[in-house]
């Protein structure tokens, strides 16, 4: 090693040491954040009154809201863009009697049901990602499913064994949100969220010994769900 090369390496060492040149993986801005929070599911439910064999005229439902464990996943991608993926402990969703044709079960409970319902979003940071406060707006795709659907006994106790079914939904969804970032590595994500879920319900009730079908009422139902979320992130 020649003269200059040693006054080169013994001036570069002597910056380090001084922190004039910091390590190479403090300029890193972690790629990914993870989050675990609360998350209220609030429905604004529309459809059409139960229709079908032997379905009295007038009745209708609405569908309740649900608290539950949020979750999600965020992956940062070049520019000011990110990936998410919002996802959640399954929520336990009820549906209530409305209108005329109920008589004494109006706004009785008559069905429960998991929801599943993961989100992936593309995110546009307004400020840049690497912003104390950090406001984003994010397009993307949902798909609602559902499971454990059950009928209560306010509506088998007028219709009898009662199966309902409600079909799956893939559709467009939409949120915006913000971080706030208290350091490097912790923050609080908040998220408002809105997808256009869809499904068409089923309700099927039979003879006591489930022989013979006595009724079987369907509709429509458009949900309108918006999801609000508090939640912890921690980035990595």
């Amino acid at each position: 090693m020649n003269t200059l090369q040693r006054t080169a390496l013994g001036s570069a060492l002597a910056a380090a040491s001084l922190g004039l040149v910091p390590a190479a993986h403090a300029d890193e801005f972690p790629k990914n954040i993870v989050y675990v929070g609360a998350a209220y599911l609030n429905n604004h439910s529309s459809l059409p009154n139960l229709g079908g064999y032997n379905t009295p005229p007038n009745l209708n439902l609405a569908v309740g809201n649900a608290t539950t464990l949020g979750l999600g996943y965020v992956r940062n991608l070049p520019g000011p863009w990110s990936f998410e993926l919002a996802l959640g402990y399954p929520p336990r969703v009820r549906t209530y009697a409305e209108g005329s044709g109920w008589h004494s079960l109006s706004r009785a409970g008559v069905t429960d049901v998991d929801v599943y319902s993961p989100t992936a979003f593309i995110n546009y940071h307004i400020r840049g990602k690497k912003a104390k406060w950090d406001p984003f707006v994010g397009l993307g795709v949902n798909y609602t499913w559902f499971r454990n659907t059950k009928a209560l006994p306010p509506l088998t106790k007028l219709q009898g064994p009662t199966d309902v079914h409600l079909s799956s939904d893939l559709t467009w969804a939409a949120h915006v949100g913000m971080i706030y970032r208290f350091n490097s590595r912790w923050s609080l994500v908040g998220t408002i969220a809105y997808a256009d879920v869809r499904s068409d319900l089923t309700s099927t009730s039979y003879t006591p010994d489930r022989a013979v079908i006595t009724s079987q009422a369907t509709t429509r139902i458009k949900f309108n769900p918006v999801v609000y979320t508090l939640a912890v992130g921690y980035s990595f």
